[in-house]
């Protein structure tokens, strides 16, 4: 695994032909759509549980049934995630970076080189929320070394040590409309690598 940036930070064989990409992905794939499953049954269970109790239990048990109804919808959200783990992996390198991680306020922080100039650094945030890998207590482990494969000015996948841990990070601007598209300070190969991703960049 590439553990340098070289000059344009492009260099070297992309994440997805790299040994334990593509069982890191699977496996990631996989235990989500387990946990989509298991509150998929747990919903039914609930469902049907409501309709044989009595009246009194109607309220509590709706409410369940909602909370159910959110962490199935996050479970989707999450495997629909995966296909863009999948697009970055197969256009990025796997890099290496010591120290990467820090927390503020709640939020896993990670600070990225600029592919086009390594002298300069790019965040991007995560909320350390329930039922995510990358919460504080996971982080405590992981501060030194960050394995990560995309343009940290676009969207990235970060794993921890073994490829564990699989997330998708993006900038506001690469995928929301709302905001303006990436212009400044990007070489023509940055540019080509962030359009086969899908992420927006300006003319």
């Amino acid at each position: 695994m590439t553990t340098h940036l070289g000059e344009q930070g492009f260099d070297g064989p992309v994440a997805w032909d790299t040994p334990g990409t593509r069982t890191a992905l699977r496996r990631w794939v996989v235990g989500n759509l387990a946990k989509f499953l298991v509150w998929m049954a747990l919903w039914w269970a609930a469902l049907y549980a409501t309709v044989v109790l009595p009246v009194a239990a109607v309220v509590p048990m709706v409410l369940v049934l909602l909370v159910l109804t959110v962490l199935e919808v996050r479970a989707l959200g999450q495997l629909a995630r995966g296909m863009r783990m999948r697009r970055v992996l197969a256009v990025y390198p796997w890099r290496q970076q010591p120290g990467a991680v820090r927390i503020d306020k709640g939020k896993a922080v990670f600070v990225l080189p600029d592919p086009d100039h390594p002298e300069k650094t790019v965040s991007l945030k995560l909320a350390a929320v329930l039922f995510r890998p990358w919460t504080h207590e996971a982080l405590k482990d992981y501060d030194e070394e960050l394995r990560y494969a995309g343009d940290p000015r676009f969207a990235c996948v970060v794993a921890k040590p073994g490829l564990r841990g699989l997330d998708c990070l993006t900038q506001p601007t690469a995928y929301d409309h709302r905001t303006d598209p990436r212009r400044k300070g990007l070489s023509p190969e940055a540019r080509r690598r962030a359009r086969a991703i899908g992420a927006r960049v300006a003319d």
